[in-house]
């Protein structure tokens, strides 16, 4: 196939983004997190939220101005031929050590907890083998993968309030939000060191056609896995404590252990590893995808199919010699990740929002969304009027619809400032009102839910635009 005709929808691509930030992040920096932020663990992650949406944005411009180019076309373009190569190169070590660092970590949790027994070089061996045999696909196959777990893992981490209810302490969680803020910022800054892997989305703009969806689906999949961590870190309080989750290796995995339904359904953990085993897999199969494209782009190529097998056995080589001890793979995983992301993509970014302004706007949404709204609001209008009494689910569903895109983008942009309002409050009075933190973190978990509703809603809402406005992409979304 050849790969500049591949294409993934908005609803795919919001599903990696899931895995791609959530396959990691239940891997190894939770326990750091939690001794860093203690019972306040759960609000870490807001801040690489808005650092994940500031990304969004500049890969929306760029898709817009650019089409059908990738990020790393995007930088020959826009920095020409040597600074071009400087900031690839840049990129290409970065997404190296993405991968030295996941496929390590990823061994040691199958050596320490499934396959003891085995030695690590052979579970590397292994998954740079699955890496090199999905390197000559496309991110289609891998989308396609994503799609059957994803939902599943995203049903079972909802479930885990009701399966561990019996095993939940709220008094553990308390006093809500009276970590001090330095230690807050501390811990959002480490989180961003892996919320940065998201700059892999780059290498895939153009299989999107819609610059719009690419916007969307950025939102929205990172705000999923944004609620997900966070309601994983907020069980492992609530029934662990805010102890012992920092000394444990895997305190997601331990959590899990404690799921007990009757007295046959004791060992839920494997159950929930066979969906979540596979989100992780998909995230290294995609760091592995934008590698290669990153490679060919060196030589003004797209197909990385030929480059597969030396890139793999590189990629093992370095993998094995990387680390010598378990204590090495977290350190760099987790404290070296931030100093990486923080070195070079904001400078990277602001770059790209400078240069890019040379080129007009050529996004295919040239109806404009004014217009396609009025058809949409004109239409939903003869809807109620024929049986807004009848129908009130219709009538109610019709108003959501006639909402534009562009409302629901300000609404998710308020409840985002919401959130970080309830959680300034919290700290300020929480240590002297104990009842206002406790509201700021209801708050918190609400402004979360809405987050997800307004940014599915803006996802169907560019879907919908896209639709009307080729008909190519009507079947492609």
């Amino acid at each position: 196939m050849p790969v500049n005709t591949q294409v993934i929808n908005q609803r795919q691509l919001s599903w990696l983004v899931g895995s791609l930030l959530i396959g990691g992040g239940l891997l190894s920096i939770q326990h750091d997190l939690v001794r860093i932020a203690r019972m306040d663990t759960w609000f870490v992650y807001l801040l690489p939220t808005v650092y994940i949406l500031f990304i969004a944005y500049v890969f929306t411009q760029l898709s817009m101005r650019l089409p059908g180019k990738h990020l790393f076309e995007i930088n020959f373009i826009l920095f020409g031929r040597w600074f071009g190569l400087l900031a690839n190169m840049v990129l290409l070590i970065h997404l190296w050590f993405i991968l030295l660092r996941d496929l390590r970590m990823l061994g040691k949790f199958i050596g320490t907890l499934l396959l003891p027994n085995t030695p690590e070089e052979m579970l590397v061996l292994l998954l740079v083998v699955m890496l090199m045999f999905y390197g000559r696909t496309s991110a289609e196959v891998i989308s396609r993968v994503n799609d059957l777990f994803f939902p599943v893992f995203f049903a079972l981490t909802l479930m885990l309030p009701f399966l561990l209810s019996n095993e939940m302490n709220f008094h553990l969680l308390q006093p809500i939000l009276t970590t001090p803020p330095k230690q807050l910022g501390y811990a959002g800054l480490l989180s961003i060191g892996w919320y940065g892997d998201i700059i892999i989305v780059g290498a895939f703009l153009h299989m999107i056609w819609n610059s719009r969806q690419i916007h969307c689906a950025l939102r929205h999949g990172s705000l999923m896995a944004t609620a997900l961590l966070s309601l994983f870190l907020l069980m492992e309080v609530a029934v662990l404590g805010p102890n012992i989750p920092g000394n444990l290796i895997y305190p997601d995995y331990s959590l899990v252990q404690h799921i007990q339904i009757t007295d046959f359904l004791d060992r839920m953990d494997l159950l929930i590893l066979s969906i979540w085993f596979p989100i992780i897999v998909c995230k290294i199969i995609f760091i592995y995808l934008a590698f290669l494209i990153g490679i060919t782009s060196l030589i003004r190529q797209r197909d990385y199919t030929l480059i597969n097998s030396p890139v793999g056995l590189f990629l093992l080589l370095t993998t094995i010699l990387a680390f010598k001890s378990t204590p090495e793979v977290f350190s760099f995983g987790n404290y070296s990740s931030p100093v990486l992301v923080l070195s070079y993509q904001p400078v990277l970014l602001a770059a790209m929002l400078l240069l890019m302004r040379r080129f007009p706007k050529r996004s295919p949404e040239h109806h404009g969304e004014g217009s396609s709204s009025g058809k949409t609001q004109g239409h939903d209008r003869n809807g109620m009027s024929k049986g807004g009494n009848r129908h009130p689910g219709k009538q109610f569903g019709s108003r959501l619809g006639a909402i534009s895109g562009r409302t629901w983008l300000r609404a998710g942009n308020v409840l985002l400032a919401l959130g970080f309002v309830f959680v300034g409050a919290g700290l300020i009075f929480s240590r002297n009102y104990a009842f206002i933190g406790k509201l700021a973190g209801f708050g918190y978990a609400f402004v979360l839910a809405l987050l997800l509703f307004v940014t599915h809603m803006e996802m169907r809402k560019a879907k919908d635009l896209a639709a009307r406005s080729s008909p190519n992409s009507a079947q492609t979304s």
